[in-house]
């Protein structure tokens, strides 16, 4: 996957999320759907860097932070792409999505799917 290519909220988001792939050495396609949604804006990510290492991502203490409800619904959304977190509601997060959000989600999901797509392929060869 060509992660330059992909779409970021802005440059930092791109800095942020792209140091990640030099530092995380796996291939983990739920950890970095998450990272890239908590680096996907300057308020979540100044909010969830300190919870967030390259191996663990602590939704609990992140959570324990208020939130306006549309980054809310994108955290949970980062923790069901995470670890299948029954707390994210669809129809929630689209009321509270503006366009930049929603396409954070959806490339998020992209994010995903493909790395776990790849993940398979690589496992069966």
């Amino acid at each position: 996957m060509n992660f330059e290519q992909i779409y970021y909220a802005n440059s930092q988001h791109k800095e942020h999320f792209l140091a990640l792939l030099t530092q995380k050495k796996s291939n983990e396609s739920s950890y970095f759907a998450a990272y890239y949604i908590l680096t996907s804006t300057k308020e979540i990510w100044s909010s969830t860097k300190r919870h967030t290492t390259l191996e663990v991502i602590d939704f609990a203490k992140i959570l324990e932070q208020g939130f306006a409800s549309n980054h809310k619904a994108l955290i949970l959304l980062a923790q069901h792409l995470y670890m299948a977190s029954t707390n994210f509601d669809l129809d929630r997060a689209l009321e509270s999505w503006d366009q930049t959000s929603y396409s954070i989600a959806l490339q998020a999901i992209k994010l995903r799917w493909s790395l776990s797509r790849e993940s398979m392929e690589d496992f069966l060869e």
